[in-house]
């Protein structure tokens, strides 16, 4: 990825910070900087990195967008396999009713379960 005459000590990159900066707008290549040998840091110019930077935001949100779309397609798939089953009726009472109506019916069907409970703990 780095090539050998992309590589530079930090101290020459202070002595000779215009001539860096021309060569990586000129190239758009990364600098690497040295410190006692060792790579310590890697200067890119603007344009390069920001093109760097919105591609890689470009490819995160793209990924984040195929796995909804797969996550999806696999609930859409297990929604049409058990879809023949279910008996509409049922639903379409529901969504005929208020939501206050919904509400009342849903207490009055955790009362009953929680009568069912208290049966069942007394049988006990």
């Amino acid at each position: 990825m780095f090539r050998v005459a992309d590589i530079f000590s930090l101290s020459d990159f202070q002595r000779a910070t215009r001539e860096h900066i021309r060569r990586l707008r000129e190239t758009g290549r990364p600098e690497v900087l040295t410190v006692n040998g060792r790579a310590e840091l890697v200067v890119y110019d603007a344009a390069t990195y920001q093109e760097i930077a919105d591609r890689l935001e470009r490819r995160e949100r793209y990924s984040g967008v195929a796995a909804i779309e797969s996550t999806a397609l696999e609930v859409g798939a297990v929604v049409a396999a058990f879809k023949g089953d279910v008996d509409r009726t049922l639903l379409r009472e529901n969504l005929r009713r208020t939501v206050q109506e919904r509400v009342n019916n849903l207490m009055a069907l955790q009362r009953l379960a929680s009568e069912a409970k208290r049966a069942g703990d007394a049988v006990r």
